[in-house]
């Protein structure tokens, strides 16, 4: 990648809108598949209430400008948790979402958290093949009901050291 990526791990409140905007250009794509994702259904005050009980939200700019973003939480069983990592269209195949992964990851271990965990549709093995290549691996797999109420295939993931459980 050629362009200085810059990632804000917790952008804060303040962020909402633009973690919105980039979350819905990223997942967009979906709707075209017949199972559209939803995060198409969040708006800035839902993502505000994730926020105030513990959900955080990191951004990656290029240029100032926010092209990618990712939902995270301490999860059950120790690891952080990461969901909706998505990066507009016009952004990939510069390594965006790994660059991501390895902040969220330094971001783990910095908080003394083994590593991290996520859900990715089943049907996305570019993604899947990403995390793996980035040292996760599947872990499970099963069915969750979409915010938009469609049943999604999905696997589960962790860091290869995330103890299980």
């Amino acid at each position: 990648m050629t362009v200085p990526l810059e990632i804000e791990i917790d952008a804060g409140p303040e962020a909402a809108a633009e973690a919105i905007a980039v979350m819905h250009a990223a997942f967009a794509e979906y709707a075209a598949t017949g199972l559209a994702s939803g995060a198409m259904t969040e708006t800035r005050d839902t993502l505000l209430e994730e926020m105030a009980a513990g959900t955080a939200v990191a951004i990656a700019r290029v240029d100032g400008r926010a092209v990618a973003s990712a939902k995270h939480h301490p999860a059950e069983d120790g690891s952080l948790y990461f969901g909706r990592l998505g990066v507009a269209s016009e952004a990939r195949g510069r390594g965006i979402a790994a660059a991501m992964v390895r902040a969220l990851r330094a971001h783990a271990h910095a908080q003394g958290r083994p590593g991290l965990s996520c859900l990715v549709r089943a049907s996305e093995s570019g993604n899947i093949a990403i995390y793996q290549g980035l040292g996760m691996e599947i872990t499970g797999s099963g069915e969750r009901v979409s915010r938009t109420g469609a049943l999604i295939s999905v696997v589960e993931m962790a860091d290869a050291a995330t103890p299980q459980g």
